[in-house]
This record gives structure tokens, C-alpha cells and sequence, in this order.
């Protein structure tokens, strides 16, 4: 099992959808977030994913 790097659905690799692009293959849940992968080039080459290194600031109370 694997991610579909669009929506983070769990989808089975022998049934998903793939694109294949510079060596590395993406797989996905449907059409629709294949075509959302298509359309962002960002997305295919690993831009603006969140590092996971944020730190949670209450908006209203700072310290929290």
C-alpha cells in the first residue's frame, strides 16, 4: 500500500492509477487527483510539502 501524494488516500499499487515522471513513479486514488498532479508542477517535484518541523501557535493566546 502506498499514498496518493494529492489526497494522502492509501490506495493499493496493483489497482491505482500512475504517472511515472523522471524515474520516480506517483500513485493515485482516481482520475481526479491524477489530473491535480498533472496540473501542478509543484507538486510533482516535491515543492511546498510541509517539512512536519512547524510548531503550533494558538492564534489566540500565544502561548499555547
Amino acid at each position: 500500500m502506498i499514498k496518493d501524494p494529492i489526497c494522502g488516500m492509501t490506495v493499493d499499487e496493483t489497482m491505482a492509477l500512475r504517472v511515472e515522471r523522471d524515474g520516480e513513479r506517483f500513485y493515485f486514488c482516481s482520475d481526479h487527483c491524477r489530473q491535480k498532479f498533472l496540473s501542478t508542477p509543484a507538486i510533482a517535484r516535491h515543492e511546498g510539502k510541509p517539512s512536519g518541523k512547524a510548531i503550533y501557535t494558538c492564534p489566540m493566546h500565544p502561548e499555547v
